[in-house]
């Protein structure tokens, strides 16, 4: 009952992400909001996420895995509830940064509980479910959200969520009998307060690029993050362990393979859902039938690639895997006012199968390239880069809407050309981060062996 009630939390938490994505069209037509702001509604989850995953990696030590995982819970909960009756866009996007801060909670202690639940013959196994169910939840949003946003309105989507996520936390509150801490660890105040600061001074000044002074907010945040990877390997005890990316030449470079590939592939399920909705007229439903096939293909295939990834390098996996997302985005850079369904299908299958076949393999080849008591460490840093590359690929979208579009135009029938040209340069600065992330696949150095590993 503990591994089902921490897979429904790995399943929801990607569940409402992707139905999140197919209900902005009709969010942005009810509250009037524009096409790039419609970007925060993904953004601000991500980046509250992707600040408060590093520190709250200490703070669940401090207060206990199982109660980490309920109040992350009910957080979640609570904002689900209040954003089924938001009065306006300001306050939808308040509570998704909230809810973003309690998604940080159940994503860090999930795993952490079964790994203490289950004897390690068993760990692979249910770890192997948990992860499954992660693109499981990915797989059924778009179904999903664009079934409730067309027949019953967006606002449905997160009343959904509120009885499943009662669930969940219910059963780690019966069913888990004890707590498990590590307390006596001190917690790095100053760097934390530098992290969040960096990454949002960068993220936010690139997804708002054209605005007067976001520039230099961008340039700001990127000089915050030299000075915090300067004090983090000064700290005895640093919030997160930058010092693996200068000792460890294979974990740094799939590490930025990592940041790349999601930097590549993220926004392009956030620029394809409104092309479909506007350009190409379809239903929230029939646009999420479309965007179904690349999670479907993930699901599928990733454990798969994840036993490959055990027989051989995870280079190979990993850097074929990137040059077939990179061929699918490059291929929704051709996209025009005018596309056949079946061509952005065809996309979409490219995008799912790279990712199936570069995710489990790289993860492997991150965690294999560190020591047992780095493990800790090197999972919070996976998660940190899959964040930030989601950060990336979304700013990128939205820079470039604030560039053709406007910033602050609705997406009607007379921005259909601009939006269409933002699409275009967007999924080619994204495929241009997966070639980037190509080369540092390839040259990542050897899979550790005999004494190494």
């Amino acid at each position: 009952m503990i591994l089902f009630a921490t897979s429904m939390g790995a399943f929801l938490n990607p569940m409402i992400a992707t139905m999140v994505i197919l209900a902005l069209p009709a969010i942005g037509l009810e509250f009037g909001v524009s096409a790039r702001d419609l970007g925060w509604m993904s953004t601000a989850f991500i980046l509250a996420t992707a600040i408060l995953l590093v520190p709250a990696s200490r703070l669940v030590d401090s207060i206990g895995y199982k109660k980490s995982y309920i109040i992350g819970g009910i957080v979640v909960v609570i904002t689900c509830f209040f954003s089924v009756f938001a009065p306006d866009y300001t306050t939808l996007i308040i509570l998704r940064i909230i809810a973003g801060m309690g998604s940080s909670f159940i994503m860090i202690t999930g795993l952490a509980i079964l790994t203490r639940v289950y004897p390690a013959n068993k760990r692979g196994m249910v770890i192997g479910i948990n992860t499954a169910m992660v693109y499981v939840g990915a797989s059924m949003g778009p179904i999903i959200g664009g079934f409730l946003t067309e027949y019953t309105g967006w606002r449905s989507i997160f009343l959904l969520m509120i009885p499943l996520l009662l669930i969940s936390a219910g059963l780690m509150i019966i069913f888990l009998k004890q707590e498990f801490k590590n307390p006596g660890k001190s917690f790095d105040f100053k760097g934390t307060i530098l992290y969040g600061a960096a990454i949002f001074c960068t993220m936010y000044g690139l997804s708002t690029i054209t605005d007067t002074g976001s520039l230099y907010l961008a340039i700001l945040g990127a000089c915050l993050i030299v000075i915090f990877m300067w004090y983090e390997r000064k700290v005895p005890e640093p919030v997160l362990h930058v010092d693996l990316f200068f000792k460890n030449k294979r974990f740094a470079r799939s590490s930025y393979t990592a940041l790349l590939n999601y930097g590549c592939t993220y926004g392009a399920v956030y620029m394809v859902s409104l092309y479909l909705q506007s350009v190409g007229a379809l239903s929230a439903l029939e646009a999420g039938f479309i965007i179904f096939f690349q999670p479907l293909i993930q699901a599928i295939m990733t454990p798969i690639a994840g036993k490959l990834s055990d027989r051989f390098d995870p280079r190979y996996l990993v850097t074929f895997g990137m040059a077939l997302s990179a061929i699918g985005v490059t291929l929704l850079a051709g996209l025009g006012l005018t596309a056949a369904v079946s061509y952005i299908a065809i996309t979409q299958v490219f995008i799912g199968l790279g990712s199936a076949l570069f995710s489990a393999p790289n993860t492997n080849a991150i965690m294999s390239s560190v020591p047992q008591n780095e493990y800790s460490s090197a999972s919070s840093i996976v998660a940190v880069m899959r964040q930030l590359g989601m950060i990336l690929s979304m700013a990128v979208c939205m820079a470039a809407i604030s560039v053709f579009v406007g910033g602050l135009d609705m997406l009607g029938p007379d921005m259909y050309p601009e939006f269409v040209q933002a699409l275009q340069i967007s999924m080619l600065v994204c495929a241009g981060l997966a070639v980037i992330g190509i080369l540092f696949s390839w040259f990542r150095g050897n899979a550790p062996t005999g004494a190494d590993a």
